[in-house]
């Protein structure tokens, strides 16, 4: 019996479980010893006889098959003689499962965080998801009003400078100041 294990349905979602299936194998070799106290069990017989009655068995099988004869093998398969004169085996299971499909559903979870071992370090998949995708920085514009501002007052500088020429007395005060006299604050004593 082989198995075959178990399979992915992506197109009605869900998994298959392990088939089995029955295959004759064409060497010589003679089983192994669990399987004659198994067989010795299962026919309430000593092992020796176990033995003896499973060679003769083949034995007989082998002479029929070669003989020409089709043998049906109920819930097994049926053997038969090939061209070549090898014998040919068609089984009756042809995978066959033991158990019925799991239904495979894709369960996405987003933000969920789990470890994630990138090379000789383990990370949280949201410093994964952090350290590939960046976020973009939204770029800052407070600057702006300010430049505004420089800019029209260069502006509004360069017209006065404009129209009162470029001299140091064309940005003071073009008035001419008279100090006033006032009470004096103080007295001297003789």
């Amino acid at each position: 019996m082989e198995r075959k294990p178990a399979t992915t349905d992506l197109t009605h979602r869900q998994i298959n479980p392990p088939s089995y299936t029955i295959s004759l194998q064409q060497n010589n070799e003679t089983p192994a010893k669990k399987f004659f106290y198994w067989l010795a069990g299962k026919l309430n017989i000593h092992y020796h006889e176990a033995i003896v009655r499973f060679n003769g068995f083949a034995y007989d099988l082998k002479n029929q098959v070669s003989a020409g004869n089709k043998i049906l093998w109920d819930n097994v398969g049926t053997l038969s003689k090939g061209i070549s004169g090898d014998i040919r085996f068609e089984p009756a299971l042809n995978e066959y499962h033991f158990d019925p499909p799991v239904s495979a559903a894709r369960i996405i979870r987003e933000k969920a965080i789990h470890n994630i071992r990138v090379g000789e370090q383990e990370k949280t998949s949201a410093e994964m998801t952090e350290w590939l995708h960046p976020e973009e920085r939204q770029s800052s514009y407070w600057w702006a009003p300010a430049l505004i501002a420089a800019i029209v007052l260069l502006i509004l500088i360069g017209l006065y400078f404009s129209q009162q020429g470029m001299s140091p007395s064309s940005a003071g005060n073009q008035q001419k100041l008279s100090p006033q006299q006032g009470a004096s604050t103080y007295t001297i004593l003789k």
